[in-house]
């Protein structure tokens, strides 16, 4: 398995629980996405992106910040994971809307780790689509077993990295 590069995005540091239970599943560096760089990038040729949604479904700020810098790096032959944090009860009609912010950005990437509703209940999330979210959903305030669908997720990625 590839040293793989974590980078996470959050405010108020339940993306980062979240990105380190599944880092440590790999052998990995994690970094905050404040701290992402184009060489952090460019180093490594598995990725996850753990990222929160905000306000009106927006992409966690910092990440945000960050769009340029990965709209620069070379995908091509790249594989990514995305995580996507958010609250399926509070903000029902943007749960986890924030990572579809990276797709126009990571083009050539193999993305990996697509994921069934799994029991969520949501009114909309643009992150849903042909019936999967593009990545791991994690409602970590009201999902008690979210530790369970990461470890899930983690071994259906793993022949992937």
């Amino acid at each position: 398995m590839a040293k793989v590069g974590v980078v996470y995005g959050t405010n108020a540091g339940d993306t980062k629980v979240v990105a380190e239970y599944i880092a440590k599943n790999f052998d990995s560096e994690i970094i905050n996405a404040k701290e992402l760089t184009l060489d952090f990038l460019n180093s490594y040729d598995k990725l996850i992106f753990a990222a929160s949604t905000h306000g009106h479904g927006d992409l966690q700020k910092d990440f945000k910040t960050k769009l340029d810098i990965i709209a620069e790096a070379e995908f091509g032959g790249k594989t990514l994971a995305l995580v996507g944090v958010g609250g399926q009860v509070k903000h029902p009609t943007t749960f986890l809307d924030g990572l579809v912010e990276f797709l126009p950005h990571i083009r050539g990437v193999k993305l990996v780790g697509a994921t069934d509703i799994d029991g969520y209940a949501f009114k909309n999330s643009l992150s849903f689509i042909n019936g999967k979210f593009i990545g791991l959903a994690i409602d970590y305030k009201n999902d008690k077993d979210w530790q369970a669908r990461a470890d899930k997720w983690v071994e259906s990625i793993k022949s992937e990295f």
